[in-house]
């Protein structure tokens, strides 16, 4: 497993130095079943095992915080009518629903989408445009009204409105 990951490069870089599972479990004052771990993808690393293992390798460990740049491509809103549509099995949406109809069709993909369904949305719409729909939108669950609550507060917007069941196409 040398794929350019951290198991990867504790796995090459403890073969590099001849050293067994057992002789870097030793420097490392752990077992040889965590190194085989730690190289074998686990992702529940720690941070003070995985500076031990540094220094055993004679490495140095450095951790990185970078926001990560979540641009996608955009899309149509022909390609995004045919993604959702399974989420509409009450009216048959169409490219031009998201021009008229853009907060029910946001509460609707908030209610009942998938990640992968934001996602659309967010491509189509642009991140502003929706986490400002997301702001307006009344929600009719109380359990999917605290989560995307707090996904605003994390955006630092503010919710617009208190959730309440309306009709498809009230708006």
């Amino acid at each position: 497993m040398d794929d350019g990951s951290l198991s990867g490069e504790i796995r090459k870089r403890r073969q590099e130095l001849g050293l067994s599972l057992a002789d870097l479990a030793r420097r490392v004052g752990t077992s040889a079943a965590a190194i085989s771990r730690y190289e074998g993808g686990w992702q529940r690393f720690e941070v003070e095992t995985l500076r031990k293992i540094a220094v055993a390798l004679g490495c140095r460990l450095n951790i990185d915080l970078k926001p990560v740049e979540l641009r996608r491509k955009r899309v149509s809103a022909g390609i995004a009518a045919a993604q959702l549509k399974g989420l509409f099995w009450d009216h048959d949406l169409t490219a031009g629903d998201f021009k008229r109809h853009p907060r029910w069709i946001t509460e609707r993909v908030l209610e009942y989408g998938s990640l992968e369904d934001v996602r659309t949305l967010v491509a189509l719409m642009g991140r502003h445009v929706f986490l400002k729909l997301v702001a307006e939108s009344r929600l009719t669950t109380g359990r999917t009204e605290r989560f995307w609550r707090a996904m605003l507060e994390m955006e630092g917007v503010e919710c617009t409105k208190r959730s309440f069941q309306r009709g498809a196409w009230h708006s």
